[in-house]
C-alpha cells in the first residue's frame, strides 16, 4: 500500500512516464492488475496511446477504465449492483413530476417550471447534492441558516421539498449516477481485483468528494496507487496558494492527497517529476523555445519576457467568426502541403463551440477538410423528435394551425412539401383551427384559389385526418395512463414508417458525406424507443394529463444527447477548452477568444447564487465552485489546452458579430502580447496570395467578392489570375457567365408587347379607379396586381382594410335603419342612435364569421374599438349633417358600365376602351327650384387628406372620378334642374383625443373636420355650412368652419387656407382626371410595366407595397431609380387643368421626371 505522485507542468511526458512504467512493470509482473483510470471521454485515446507504446501491440494485464467502468467492473465481480442507475434523462423527467406533484408547497419555484431550462438547472443542483454528499438535515440547517436572507431561504425551502421528493420516489427503486461511488465504497473490501492491482491515475485536474472516498479505499486496497498532477517543478506542494494562483487547483488535490494518505497512514513515495527527463524543459518542447516559454511563464507572476522573433506563436484578428475559420482553413492547407503534417496532427479549439463548431462544420465540408466535432449534440430540432412533438401538440392544443403544419412540415407523415402548402394557404385564408372543423367537408373558398382545387384540399385533409384521429382518440381520453399514452406514440411511430424514412435520410447524408449528420440519424430512434421504455419503467401506471405527460416526455427530450465518435483517424479535432482531451497534436487554432468568451460571460445562473453559494461555504458546506472560482478555473483549463500544440500555436478573435455588433478581444491577447514583445496582430487582408485560395469552392467565394468591387474599384493581380483559371476550365464557364450577368445586373423591365398585352388584359379595361391609381404609383405593380393578379397570401384575420369595410358596412346598415325608421339625421336620440351602432356594426362583423371575433381576445378589444370609434363617427357625421341644407341620398351607391355614364366609358382608339366602376360611399345633395347641388363623401379609416398635387399626377382620382359619376346620373335623372358640384370630401373615421374643457365635443367635431375641395360659390358654402350665412346675404366673417375645410376672414372673403376651387376649375378637373385615366390605359395597352415608382417627397410609392420583393427594386444598383414628382402650387395646377380644358385636349404633358439616384 503505497501513494506515488507524477508531477510536472504541461508537456513535461507525464503520461508518457505513466504508460511507460504500466506497460515494462506489467510485462514483469504478468499476475498483477493494472488499472488506469482517466476522465470518461479520455478512455479510447489512452487505450490507443497504450496500445501503440505496447512492444506486443496489446494490453492483457493492462485495463483503462474510468471511475464509472471501474465500478461495473468490480459490481461484476462481488455483485452490489442490484438497484438499477437513473441516467439524467430519467432524473429530467422524475423531476418534472415530482415539481408538478409538489407545486402547491413551493413557495417560489411554483412557476418556475414552465420556464426554459429550469428543470435542467434543478436537475444539476440535485446532482451537485449528491455528488457533494449533501443530506437533508444539512440542507434544513442551511434553510435555518438563511433565516435572514428571504430569498434564499425559500429556494432552500423549495429545494428540500424537491429533493425529499426525489429521495422518496427513488428509494430502493433506483439509484442516481452520483451515487454509484458511494455504493462502489461499501462493497470494494471484498474485491481481489483491487487488492492485486496497481492503479494509476491519469488526467484528472481535481477530485470530487465521492471520488476522494474512495481513492482513500483504493490507496488502502491495491498494491499501489500512481497518480499524476500538473504542476510547475517549481511550485512548493506543500503549501496551498490563494485560489487566484494558476496551480492552486494542482496544490488542493496533492494536499488533500497527502492528508488521506497520512491519515490511513499509508506511505507515500518521493514523487517522480517529468522534468527530470528532459533537461528542465518539458519533453513536448524541446525543439520548440517560444511554446516552452509560454508553458513557462503564462499566468505566472513575475515572469520573463520572450524577446526574440519567433513564428510558432501567431495572433490573427478576423472581421467574424465565418472569416476566423476561413483563416484557420488557409493555415491549414498551408500546413498539409508544404510542412508535410497530416490532418490528426491539428485541432481546433474555441470556448463557443455552439456557434463556431456549425460555423467549422460548413465551412471546413466547403474546403474538403475532414474533421470531427467533439460535442454531445441535443435532439430537439431532429425530424423524428419534432413528428412526435408535433402530434402531442395537435392533441393538446385542439389542431391548431401552429401544431397541425408544424407536424405537417417534419418530414415524416404522409403528406408531402407541395401538398402541405397547399393546405397551408386554405387553412390560413380561413382561419381552419379545431378538430371538428378539420372533421367536416371544406365548402367555402377564398379569393384567387385555383378552380378545381377545393376536392384536392378535401382529400388532402381526409387524409391527415385518418392519420392522426386513432392516436388523437388515445391522447385525448384523460383516463389513460402513461404506458398507454407512450405505446400510442410508438405504435403511431410504425405506422408511420418512422424506421424506413430515418433509413432513407441516413442513406441520403451518407451520400453527401455528412457523416456525422448520418451517425445521427442511425441512432435517433434508439434514443427515442429507449426514453420511452424509460418513460414507462419510471411513471407507467400513473395517470397524467396530457399536459403533465407532454412536459415529462419535453424533459427527457430536452436531456437526451447524440453521442457521436470520431468517423476516422485522419481528421481535424475541433472542441471546447474544458470538454475536450487532445493528444499528440502538432499545430493548435484557438478561436473565438474574445471578451464574453474567453472569459465566459457569466449573464446565466443557476438556482443558488454565488454570494449565497459563499455564503453557505462560510458555513463549512462544500458544494460546486462558484462562478469566480470557475473562472480562476478556467485559467488552468487555458494553461493546459494552449500548451497541448508541439510546434505551433494560432489565437484568433473576432472584430464583429454574427448581427453586427462590434467585440473586444480577450484579455489574453494582451497577456500573450506582453509576455512575446514582438508578436503581433495579423489582419484579414483584402487581397490574398494564390496559394493561399486553397479550393475551388473557397477560390469561388474569392472570386465573388471580387466581382462585387470590380465595378468599384481596381481588383488585384491575383484576382485576375483567379478570374482567368476558372474562365479557362469548361466545368466553370457557365458559372462566371451567370456571376458576371449578376454583377452587372441592370434592373430595367423592357415591358410587354402589344400583343401580349391585349392577351393579358383585353380590350376593354375593366376596374375601379384604384386600378389606374396604382399604374401612376408603379407600372410594374399594376402589371403584379392585374396582369398576373398575384396576390398575397390571404389570412384569416382583421387587417387594417377589414376594419374599413366593417366602418363601412356599420354606416351603411345604420343608414338602411335610420331610412327605415320614424328617424333621420337631425332627430335619432343619441341612445337609440348609439344602440343601433353597436348593433350594426355586430352585423357588419358578423360577415367574417363569428369565430374570428372571438378567436384572441385582441380581436375582441378590436371590434368593441370599432364599435367606439363608429359611434363617434355616427355622432360625428348627424352633427355635420345638421349644419347644412345638404341631406344624404344615397349610401354605398355602386355605379359600372351597367349605368351607361359617358364618364365612366372613355375610349382610346379603335375597339379599345375603359369601363371604370366603384362605389360611392355617400352622396348629399342639396335641391332647390332649378338647382341641384352636389356633395360627394368618401369614409376613410386611415388619415388621408385631399392633394391638388396627387390629382395632377393620378396619384388620387378617385373622389374626382366620383364626382363626374355622381353629377351625370343626377343630371339623367332630373333633366330640368342644373346639377352644381358642391363638394369632394374625405371624412376619416377616428375617435380623437382631446384636451378636457367645457367645450370637449366642439373640439371633437373639429378634430373631424372633413377635408377635400368645395366650390367657392357663396351659395353652395353656405348651404353646406350655415355658419357662414350673414344678414346682408354674403359671407359671415371670421368664420371658421368646423364641417368643411373653409373659413372666412374679416372682409368675408374666403382665406388662402380655404380648400375652394371655382366651378370653371371643378370642370377642368373633371376632364383632366378622364384624360388621365385615359393616357395611363393606353400606357398599360402598350405593355407599359417599367419599374419606376414614384418619389413625391418623402413619400414612395413602395413604402406599403406588397411587390418588392418580386421587383427586386433597390436605388443602389444601376438602373434602378424613383421617379420624381416635382412640387407645383395649387395656382399653377388650375391654371394648366384650365388652359388644357380650353384647348379641349391639346398636348399631353407627360408628368414627372426621372433622376438616377
Amino acid at each position: 500500500m503505497s501513494l506515488q505522485l507524477i508531477l510536472g507542468s504541461s508537456g513535461a511526458g507525464k503520461s508518457y512516464q505513466l504508460y511507460k512504467e504500466v506497460i515494462s512493470k506489467s510485462m514483469d509482473n504478468p499476475d498483477t492488475n493494472y488499472l488506469v483510470i482517466v476522465p470518461e471521454q479520455f478512455t479510447l485515446q489512452t487505450q490507443k496511446d497504450i496500445v501503440s507504446m505496447h512492444p506486443n501491440r496489446g494490453t492483457m494485464n493492462i485495463d483503462i477504465l474510468s471511475f464509472l467502468r471501474l465500478a461495473y467492473r468490480i459490481f461484476d465481480e462481488v455483485g452490489g449492483n442490484d438497484v438499477p442507475v437513473l441516467e439524467d434523462t430519467g432524473k429530467s423527467m422524475v423531476l418534472r413530476k415530482i415539481v408538478a406533484n409538489k407545486k402547491k408547497e413551493l413557495e417560489l419555484f411554483n412557476h418556475d417550471v414552465q420556464k426554459q431550462g429550469f428543470i435542467d438547472e434543478l436537475k444539476s443542483l440535485i446532482s451537485e447534492i449528491y455528488q457533494y454528499s449533501i443530506g437533508v438535515e444539512q440542507l434544513q440547517e442551511m434553510e435555518e441558516l438563511a433565516k435572514n436572507k428571504p430569498m434564499l431561504r425559500a429556494k432552500l425551502h423549495d429545494i428540500v421539498i424537491i429533493y425529499n421528493g426525489f429521495k422518496e420516489y427513488m428509494n430502493e427503486k433506483y439509484i442516481t449516477a452520483e451515487e454509484i461511488l458511494d455504493v462502489l465504497c461499501n462493497v470494494i473490501d471484498q474485491s481481489q481485483i483491487i487488492a492485486n492491482s496497481i492503479i494509476c491515475l491519469d488526467g484528472f485536474t481535481g477530485f470530487t468528494p465521492a471520488q476522494y472516498k474512495l481513492l482513500t479505499i483504493l490507496m488502502k486496497k491495491a498494491k499501489k496507487v500512481l497518480i499524476t498532477v500538473t504542476i510547475d517543478p517549481r511550485e512548493d506542494i506543500r503549501r496551498v496558494d490563494e485560489e487566484f494562483k494558476l496551480f492552486h487547483l494542482s496544490k488542493k488535490t496533492i494536499k488533500r492527497l497527502m492528508d488521506m494518505a497520512k491519515e490511513e497512514e499509508i506511505e507515500v513515495d518521493k514523487p517522480i517529476y517529468g522534468e527530470e527527463l528532459s533537461s528542465k524543459i518539458p519533453y513536448r518542447y524541446l525543439n520548440c523555445p517560444p511554446l516552452a516559454a509560454l508553458e513557462r511563464n503564462i499566468f505566472r507572476y513575475p515572469n520573463v519576457s520572450y524577446d526574440k522573433e519567433q513564428d510558432s506563436i501567431r495572433i490573427h484578428a478576423a472581421r467574424d467568426g465565418k472569416k476566423e475559420i476561413g483563416y484557420v482553413i488557409r493555415e491549414i492547407k498551408h500546413l498539409i502541403r508544404t510542412e508535410d503534417y497530416r490532418y490528426q496532427d491539428i485541432a481546433l479549439i474555441t470556448g463557443d463551440i455552439a456557434g463556431y463548431g456549425r460555423i467549422a462544420e460548413q465551412e471546413f465540408e466547403k474546403a474538403g477538410i475532414p474533421c470531427f466535432i467533439d460535442r454531445k449534440k441535443d435532439i430537439l430540432s431532429n425530424p423524428f423528435v419534432e413528428f412526435i412533438r408535433s402530434v402531442l401538440d395537435i392533441a393538446k392544443n385542439d389542431f391548431d394551425y401552429e401544431s397541425v403544419f408544424r407536424y405537417l412540415r417534419c418530414g415524416m407523415g404522409s403528406i408531402d412539401r407541395e401538398e402541405a402548402d397547399i393546405l397551408e394557404n386554405y387553412v390560413i385564408a380561413l382561419g381552419i383551427r379545431g378538430r371538428k372543423r378539420w372533421n367536416t367537408q371544406w365548402t367555402r373558398t377564398y379569393r384567387g384559389q385555383k378552380e378545381g382545387e377545393l376536392n384536392r384540399i378535401n382529400e388532402l385533409r381526409k387524409q391527415l385526418c385518418e392519420e392522426l384521429m386513432p392516436l388523437y382518440e388515445v391522447l385525448s381520453d384523460r383516463s389513460k395512463n402513461v404506458t398507454e399514452y407512450t405505446t400510442a406514440l410508438y405504435e403511431f411511430g410504425v405506422k408511420m414508417d418512422a424506421v424506413g424514412k430515418l433509413e432513407s435520410y441516413r442513406v441520403y447524408f451518407e451520400e453527401q458525406n455528412m457523416l456525422s449528420t448520418a451517425k445521427e440519424y442511425q441512432q435517433i430512434y434508439g434514443i427515442v424507443i429507449e426514453l420511452y421504455e424509460k418513460l414507462v419503467e419510471l411513471l407507467g401506471e400513473e395517470t397524467l394529463s396530457l399536459k403533465e405527460y407532454t412536459e415529462v416526455l419535453e424533459a427527457g427530450l430536452a436531456e437526451a444527447k447524440v453521442g457521436l465518435i470520431p468517423p476516422g483517424l485522419d481528421q481535424v479535432v475541433i472542441g471546447d477548452i474544458e470538454r475536450t482531451r487532445l493528444k499528440d497534436i502538432k499545430a493548435l487554432f484557438f478561436v473565438g477568444v474574445n471578451d464574453g468568451i474567453i472569459p465566459k460571460s457569466n449573464t446565466g445562473g443557476g438556482i443558488l447564487s454565488d454570494l449565497e453559494r459563499e455564503m453557505l461555504a462560510e458555513h463549512e458546506i462544500e458544494m460546486a465552485p462558484t462562478k469566480r472560482q470557475a473562472a480562476y478555473t478556467e485559467q488552468f483549463y487555458l494553461y493546459l489546452n494552449m500548451t497541448k500544440p508541439q510546434e505551433k500555436l494560432y489565437v484568433t478573435f473576432s472584430k464583429v458579430s454574427e448581427d453586427g455588433k462590434a467585440l473586444r478581444p480577450s484579455y489574453l491577447i494582451g497577456v500573450l502580447q506582453k509576455l512575446f514583445s514582438k508578436l503581433t496582430i495579423d489582419e484579414d487582408e483584402e487581397s490574398e496570395e494564390l496559394e493561399q485560395i486553397i479550393s475551388n469552392d473557397r477560390g469561388l467565394d474569392y472570386l465573388i467578392d471580387g466581382l462585387r468591387r470590380f465595378p468599384y474599384e481596381d481588383v488585384s493581380d491575383t484576382w485576375k489570375e483567379l478570374f482567368r483559371y476558372y474562365n479557362s476550365r469548361e466545368e466553370y464557364q457557365q458559372t462566371i457567365h451567370n456571376l458576371i450577368d449578376a454583377v452587372f445586373y441592370v434592373n430595367t423591365d423592357m415591358g410587354l408587347s402589344k400583343r401580349i398585352a391585349k392577351e393579358l388584359y383585353g380590350s376593354n379595361l375593366m376596374g375601379s379607379v384604384t386600378r389606374f391609381e396604382q399604374f401612376a404609383a408603379c407600372a410594374f405593380a399594376h402589371y403584379i396586381s392585374f396582369g398576373l393578379e398575384l396576390r398575397e397570401r390571404q389570412e384569416y384575420r382583421l387587417a387594417v382594410p377589414d376594419m374599413g369595410n366593417i366602418f363601412h358596412n356599420a354606416i351603411e346598415g345604420f343608414s338602411r335603419k335610420l331610412s327605415a325608421s320614424e328617424y333621420n339625421w337631425h332627430t335619432i336620440p343619441d341612445d337609440i342612435r348609439d344602440a343601433w351602432s353597436e348593433e350594426c356594426v355586430r352585423e357588419a362583423a358578423e360577415g367574417y364569421g363569428n369565430a374570428i371575433l372571438t378567436s384572441s381576445k385582441r380581436l375582441e378589444y378590436i371590434i368593441k374599438r370599432v364599435e367606439r370609434i363608429t359611434k363617434r363617427t355616427l355622432w360625428a357625421l348627424c352633427q355635420q349633417i345638421k349644419k347644412g341644407d345638404f341631406e344624404p341620398a344615397a349610401f354605398e351607391l355602386f355605379f359600372s358600365d351597367r349605368n351607361q355614364l359617358n364618364s365612366l366609358t372613355l375610349d382610346l382608339s379603335g375597339e379599345e376602351r375603359i369601363r371604370l366602376q366603384g362605389r360611392i360611399d355617400r352622396l348629399d345633395i342639396y335641391e332647390e327650384k332649378d338647382k341641384l347641388m352636389v356633395k360627394v363623401i368618401d369614409y376613410k379609416s386611415g388619415n388621408t387628406t385631399f392633394d391638388l398635387l396627387s390629382v395632377y399626377y393620378g396619384l388620387q382620382l378617385q373622389l374626382a372620378i366620383y364626382l363626374n359619376a355622381a353629377m351625370e346620373l343626377l343630371e339623367r335623372e332630373n333633366p330640368d334642374k342644373e346639377v352644381i358640384p358642391g363638394a369632394i370630401l374625405y371624412y376619416n373615421i377616428d375617435d380623437p383625443i382631446v384636451e378636457k374643457s367645457d367645450y370637449v365635443e366642439a373640439s371633437i367635431l373639429k378634430e373631424l373636420k372633413m377635408n377635400g375641395i368645395v366650390n367657392s360659390n357663396t351659395e353652395v358654402v353656405k348651404h353646406l355650412d350655415h355658419s357662414f350665412k350673414s344678414e346682408d346675404g354674403g359671407i359671415m366673417p371670421s368664420v371658421k368652419s368646423d364641417t368643411i375645410p373653409v373659413e372666412s376672414n374679416k372682409e368675408g372673403l374666403f382665406t388662402k387656407r380655404s380648400s375652394v376651387a371655382e366651378l370653371a376649375q371643378l370642370k377642368s378637373m373633371e376632364d383632366f382626371v378622364k384624360e388621365t385615366v385615359s393616357r395611363f390605359g393606353r400606357k398599360i395597352l402598350d405593355g407599359d410595366t417599367g419599374i419606376k415608382p414614384y418619389r413625391m417627397g418623402k413619400r414612395t410609392a413602395c413604402d406599403y407595397c406588397p411587390y418588392n420583393s418580386i421587383c427586386g427594386f433597390d436605388i443602389r444598383i444601376e438602373g434602378n431609380s424613383y421617379r420624381n414628382l416635382h412640387s407645383l402650387s395649387k395656382e399653377d395646377i388650375w391654371e394648366e387643368m384650365v388652359e388644357r380644358r380650353d384647348k379641349n385636349g391639346g398636348n399631353e404633358v407627360d408628368r414627372g421626371t426621372e433622376e438616377s439616384n
